[in-house]
């Protein structure tokens, strides 16, 4: 493991420690306060991602038909021919 992966874990590690206590701490000072804004944070996270989704298609699917030739499918292979072209030799 390198310095700089072991100092980003570190760095990771302590602020997940500091925000997890800063919530609890909060938690007990304003209950009503802190899950109202936890909730809202939830809820804009869950509609961030419903809406990334909806505009990121699945890998795969295309919203435009391929051009001809960009496929495997589309190649059509003689009988007989190597589905694997050869090396070119050398010589």
């Amino acid at each position: 493991m390198s310095v700089k992966q072991k100092f980003a874990r570190k760095a990771v590690k302590s602020t997940a420690k500091h925000t997890a206590h800063g919530t609890a701490s909060k938690l007990k000072r304003d209950p009503l306060r802190a899950t109202t804004l936890l909730a809202l944070g939830c809820a804009a996270g869950v509609i961030a991602g419903w809406l990334l989704s909806r505009k990121c298609k699945p890998c795969g699917e295309r919203s435009e038909p391929a051009p001809p030739g960009a496929g495997e499918a589309s190649q059509s292979i003689a009988p007989g021919q190597p589905t694997v072209p050869e090396p070119p030799t050398l010589g």
